[in-house]
């Protein structure tokens, strides 16, 4: 596991380092979503454009859905993914 530091702005801001930026291979204008679980902070990148991914997979089994209704699934998806403990044997657990 690795950590880095970063010091928070007087504006409330904080710079991801540089090392940490590329192994996420964030750019600019990327999206992140945070959860907050037992007072620690779970940041995740969103690099993937949902509208990039339309039409993949073929038609949906259950009918036609608009973007926004395929965004939120994502979105909850991932969350649960984040609260999913169940397979979790502890190892990346930040000390």
């Amino acid at each position: 596991m690795t950590v880095w530091e970063a010091t928070l702005s007087s504006k409330g801001q904080v710079t991801i380092p540089k090392e940490m930026r590329e192994a996420l291979k964030l750019r600019p204008g990327d999206t992140l979503v945070y959860c907050l679980i037992d007072g620690e902070v779970i940041m995740t990148p969103k690099n993937i454009d949902l509208k990039d991914l339309v039409g993949l997979l073929g038609e949906p089994p259950g009918g036609p859905a608009t973007l926004e209704e395929i965004e939120d699934a994502a979105v909850k998806a991932a969350a649960d993914n984040v609260f999913d403990m169940s397979d979790d044997n502890g190892e990346d657990v930040a000390a």
